[in-house]
């Protein structure tokens, strides 16, 4: 019994990632590739990120011969998951499919030929699976199936959708993430091509217990779990050890939720000669001075915090739980103790205005943020967002879903192509750039009068 993993994601297919260029492998799959090989399961990963296709796919599996082969789904990949299963299906391999995507979308992935669903955390249930088709000969027994929880599948036409399956607790029993040098390369290369310097990423938690409109939580729901302190550093020694990365990215969706955990991390860091670069997520109305300069002395460098917009009624409709002046006053901690500021905006949530897109610019030029993300609001299923516009959807547009907007699509692309402007602007400003603040100047002026018309 052979599983390999994989998913549908080629930079090659995504221009804003290619542009920003900080990548980093998968670390669900890593995870999985790890907690089977514990399990004594022959277990391989193909990462799709560097590659040029489903093409080169057709190729892997031909090479490989897995027995079973397990897609992680994501809504910007779905399309290219569908030929990868097609490729996988033509074979006549056994295929399964998890992540946040699958479960939102059930009856296309199991049309499009995968034959079970995972919902929820992966590695306990996808070990099951392979157990299932080790005792039933490489097939599916329904009967038994059913008795598997955290799955969907179909059986005789009809979705069976099982009993859901207990959070994994605590998390340190799990693995460490499956990290092997060849696996890196390519990400170091990238890395040190554009920014000079390399990254890895961690995990600390699982979960996020707040409950913005526009957030899924398909895979954890609305737990929240934590790693213990000593157990992060001891991963992160052996990482720092045995590749020497210049920061450390810690994927937590919410690193500052607990002072009492933070300031024993950021303690024991110092006390085990620990300090590394790291970045972190944190919410606003969690940060307080001595907090944040303990996070600096563990070697906290920048941590994003998710603003999403300048008009406080968008970030109530939002259900943030943050106001502006809140993001203002943690834009002022941050620069105090000599940490950077990154920025997650969000534009065209309902019922935002375009006096709100540049109360959002002014946000951002008070915060004046290191590094700011824009995105264009879209709905996803499961979500709190999509129940309040599912009537308004009108569509989808590289797998995601488009819904009607007060605005025009040229406004929010003129929008965001504004806001990027006024960035650079300020850069060239700090940095006494004459050329570059003319050319930003415009670019800025160009914009706004585009988003006016919009």
């Amino acid at each position: 019994m052979k599983v390999l993993l994989t998913h549908g994601y080629f930079l090659a297919d995504d221009p804003h990632e290619a542009e920003l260029m900080r990548p980093f492998p998968p670390l669900g799959l890593q995870y999985l590739v790890a907690y089977l090989r514990r399990e004594g399961v022959d277990t391989e990963w193909w990462d799709a990120t560097w590659q040029s296709g489903v093409n080169a796919f057709a190729g892997v599996l031909d090479s490989v011969r897995p027995t079973v082969v397990g897609f992680y789904g994501h809504t910007i990949t779905r399309t290219v998951t569908a030929g990868m299963v097609a490729e996988a299906k033509g074979r006549g391999l056994r295929v399964v499919a998890g992540g946040p995507d699958p479960v939102q979308y059930l009856d296309e992935y199991l049309a499009m030929g995968v034959e079970v669903v995972v919902i929820g955390e992966g590695e306990a249930t996808l070990g099951e699976l392979v157990a299932h088709l080790r005792e039933h000969g490489g097939a599916w027994e329904f009967a038994a199936l059913a008795r598997v929880r955290g799955i969907a599948f179909h059986r005789e036409g009809v979705l069976v959708r099982t009993e859901a399956r207990p959070l994994l607790r605590p998390l340190d029993s799990l693995p460490w993430p499956s990290r092997e040098r060849g696996d890196l390369t390519a990400y170091f290369d990238a890395w040190r091509r554009r920014h000079g310097q390399t990254a890895m990423s961690m995990t600390t938690s699982r979960g996020c217990p707040y409950h913005c409109t526009w957030c899924s939580k398909q895979v954890y729901g609305d737990s929240f779990r934590r790693r213990e302190p000593d157990a992060v550093i001891d991963e992160l020694l052996s990482i720092r050890r045995d590749f020497v990365p210049d920061q450390v990215w810690f994927v937590d969706d919410m690193f500052t939720i607990n002072r009492t955990w933070v300031d024993r991390f950021s303690a024991r860091m110092v006390e085990r000669d620990a300090v590394t670069p790291f970045y972190v997520i944190g919410r606003a109305e969690t940060l307080e001075p001595g907090q944040l300069d303990r996070l600096k002395k563990a070697g906290l460098f920048r941590m994003y915090v998710s603003a999403e917009s300048g008009a406080d009624h968008v970030l109530d409709a939002m259900k943030k739980g943050t106001t502006v002046a809140e993001l203002r006053r943690a834009g002022q901690m941050l620069r105090d103790a000599g940490i950077e500021m990154g920025a997650f905006v969000m534009l065209g949530y309902p019922g935002e205005t375009r006096p709100d897109v540049l109360a959002t610019r002014d946000l951002l030029r008070d915060l004046d943020p290191a590094v700011t993300l824009v995105s264009v609001a879209h709905p996803m299923k499961g979500t709190a967002f999509y129940d309040g516009v599912s009537d308004k959807v009108t569509g989808q547009s590289g797998g995601r879903l488009t819904f009607e907007m007060p605005y025009s699509t040229r406004f929010y692309d003129a929008a965001q192509k504004m806001l990027w402007a006024d960035e650079r602007r300020r850069r060239a400003r700090q940095a006494r750039e004459a050329r570059a603040f003319v050319g930003a100047a415009a670019r800025y002026a160009l914009w706004r009068g585009v988003m006016e018309l919009g």
